[in-house]
């Protein structure tokens, strides 16, 4: 978008709906026979439920395919509508089809389709009229750099899927539902803590950064993903430590007592996605030299390494050693990418601003596991959160301000959107 877009955006914008419109069709259509011609693999009534999914595989790949737009367009606030707007529609319209309309499951694969093909075709439109596309602007050059650069991409895709949910079924194999359970939702916690914080800081800078690039060129890029990285560490490390601390009571305000034992998982977990986070910087490199066949290349041997290791640790240790072996398998696969990106583009580290953080995570974490437990619960965590979130501020700017007014001057110079946020 960032190359074309003051030269050629209609000839961009009709090619890329071109390759959408086809690529997504001959999946579906795909997707629909394989599903109708192979009823006896499932039961009865779970054959009539998945045939909705190529309706929705198809909208929701719409809806995915306008939200890439608005981030190259950096329309930060127009996106974050429509992520609001879809969870609220896909749950409403899912209740309407099962309650007044008396659908059962195909009522809540009805509402996901109705919410993103709703915002898929009102954005679409919207482009059009701004882009005008027309078949005589397809570009067959572009269309096969687009291939190039995204390919690769679905082998990743699936090695990523190996390392996100291959300890889901192998505890399923080697304990029993239960531990799958319990070990799912202190995950979907753990992650969700964490993550938060690394897909905003994703989606308002990955943009920016390609906008640098293309327009500014290696150097100033390089500079400007140091400071990003210092942000990134500076707001990931109290997150990880303050769940670290608190994961029982974590566990216990939101789940109740008999998921106690997800408490041993949330460290482990919040660790792992914060090494993911960090690895998606250095995936970048490859990215911006468009040689993305290497990401999957380098994502097999932390995948083939998470199954072992939970073949080896699931056994002996149960939930905590999956939780253990993704936490080792996303920093094995940070450091592959952070080593064989330096070939392409050399990011540099902010070491000093990686030893403060993690200074005063660790006088933040001190001054939360000393402070006393009361009833009711939600309220102890609570003000333990926001204690920790005071004392380590304070010593942060005790030990270098310059690292907050980085930060502030960073999402001022470059504008990424604090709507972003919301």
């Amino acid at each position: 978008y960032e190359r074309y877009r003051m030269d050629d955006i209609t000839a961009f914008f009709t090619t890329s709906l071109v390759y959408f419109g086809g690529i997504s069709l001959a999946v579906a259509f795909v997707l629909f026979f394989s599903l109708h011609g192979s009823g006896n693999w499932f039961d009865r009534r779970l054959g009539e439920v998945i045939i909705y999914l190529p309706l929705v595989y198809v909208f929701q790949s719409g809806f995915k395919f306008v939200l890439v737009f608005l981030r190259a367009m950096r329309e930060s606030v127009r996106y974050s509508v429509h992520m609001s707007v879809n969870a609220v529609v896909k749950l409403a319209a899912g209740l309407v089809f099962i309650f007044l309309f008396q659908y059962q499951a195909e009522g809540i694969l009805l509402g996901l389709a109705l919410a993103s093909g709703a915002a898929f075709i009102w954005e679409t439109v919207r482009m059009a009229r701004r882009w005008q596309p027309a078949l005589g602007r397809f570009s067959q050059t572009l269309g096969k750099q687009m291939l190039r650069f995204g390919l690769p991409l679905l082998g990743l895709v699936l090695l990523d899927l190996i390392l996100s949910v291959s300890d889901r079924y192998l505890l399923q194999i080697f304990k029993d539902a239960a531990q799958v359970g319990i070990y799912a939702a202190g995950y979907r916690i753990a992650e969700t803590g964490v993550f938060g914080i690394v897909l905003f800081l994703n989606l308002a800078a990955f943009p920016v950064l390609i906008k640098v690039f293309e327009s500014e060129g290696e150097s100033r890029s390089k500079a400007l993903v140091k400071d990003l990285l210092a942000l990134y560490l500076v707001l990931l490390f109290p997150v990880v430590t303050g769940i670290s601390i608190l994961s029982e009571e974590i566990i216990t305000v939101m789940l109740g007592p008999k998921y106690h034992s997800a408490s041993e998982l949330l460290p482990w977990v919040s660790a792992g996605i914060a090494f993911m986070g960090l690895g998606l910087y250095y995936a970048k490199c490859f990215e911006l030299k468009e040689k993305t066949g290497l990401i999957p290349v380098l994502y097999i041997g932390p995948a083939v390494l998470n199954l072992l290791l939970n073949l080896w640790w699931i056994p002996r240790w149960g939930m905590q050693g999956a939780a253990v072996s993704t936490c080792v398998s996303y920093l094995s696969c940070l450091l592959l990418l952070a080593a064989t990106s330096r070939k392409l583009i050399r990011w540099q580290f902010p070491w000093p601003t990686a030893t403060k953080a993690a200074a005063a995570s660790l006088v933040m974490g001190i001054t939360v596991h000393l402070i006393p437990d009361f009833h009711p619960g939600w309220l102890s965590l609570g003000v333990k959160i926001a204690a920790g979130a005071a004392v380590y501020l304070v010593v942060l700017v005790m030990l270098e301000k310059r690292i907050m007014q980085a930060a502030l001057s960073l999402l001022a110079e470059h504008r990424i959107d604090t709507e972003a946020v919301k």
